[in-house]
């Protein structure tokens, strides 16, 4: 039998670029989404087996709990667990006189994300075999201005994801980061704001690469760490060559 992976987040564009990597690999998928269940439909209808659409509020312990516990059912113990689970709103604003409410939103994901490993890992414990991987981003250690709130919140996702490496190891469990910088799809045309289009172009001219990695180049960082069974406690830069500091 296949393994099981969980994408949080999985509608999004790097979520449904990740869920179809592992869909390919041959895993059972369970994509997980917010408010997106139309999203979330089409994208399994889409791939070969037998996958699972799961909704939830992650910030909800009850909602979480079930959507695990569905996934559990349908589709057997969770062996992968992606999180690509992120508020939508980044909401650019300064650090101090910034609404606090941005902060508290985007700090809930940090939470959100402790909460789902609390509730995957102990299977994983059980199956003496598992791959965390979480998905975090250059801006929270290259700064930009207006994105601190996020920045932290990535932060603070990551630090936590590698203490669960340090901790976790010995149960044959695996916990890795991907961060992707400007990631663009080139099938989909992107609506930025005068900020973004600024920070795009600057960004390019400190990459190596002469293009942007695309959502499918962050699935496949994502796979090398499932296939991994000695990689772990590590963040993976998918930044198309941007020197990152930290």
């Amino acid at each position: 039998m296949s393994d099981v992976a969980l994408v949080a987040g999985g509608t999004g564009p790097l979520g449904r670029a990740i869920v179809t990597a592992l869909a390919q690999r041959g895993l059972r998928v369970a994509v997980h989404y917010r408010s997106r269940p139309e999203a979330a439909k089409e994208l399994i209808e889409a791939l070969p087996g037998g996958h699972l659409a799961v909704g939830a509020d992650l910030t909800d312990p009850a909602a979480l709990d079930e959507a695990v516990s569905q996934v559990e059912r349908e589709l057997g113990p969770i062996t992968v667990l992606v999180n690509a689970a992120h508020p939508g709103n980044h909401s650019i604003g300064p650090v101090a006189g910034g609404d606090p409410a941005v902060l508290k939103a985007q700090l809930e994901a940090v939470s959100a994300h402790a909460a789902l490993c609390s509730r995957v890992v102990p299977g994983m414990r059980e199956a003496g075999r598992g791959r965390v991987v979480y998905l975090s981003g250059a801006l929270m250690s290259r700064p930009a201005p207006g994105f601190g709130a996020y920045g932290a919140a990535k932060s603070a996702a990551t630090v936590l994801t590698k203490y669960l490496a340090l901790e976790e190891g010995r149960h044959g469990i695996t916990a890795n980061i991907v961060a992707p910088g400007r990631v663009v799809d080139p099938d989909e045309e992107a609506d930025l704001t005068p900020e973004q289009v600024k920070l795009s172009a600057q960004l390019l001219e400190r990459i190596a690469l002469p293009w942007f990695p695309s959502p499918a180049d962050v699935a496949a960082s994502v796979l090398t760490l499932v296939d991994s069974p000695a990689i772990t406690g590590q963040v993976l830069w998918v930044t198309g060559g941007e020197p990152i500091n930290g």
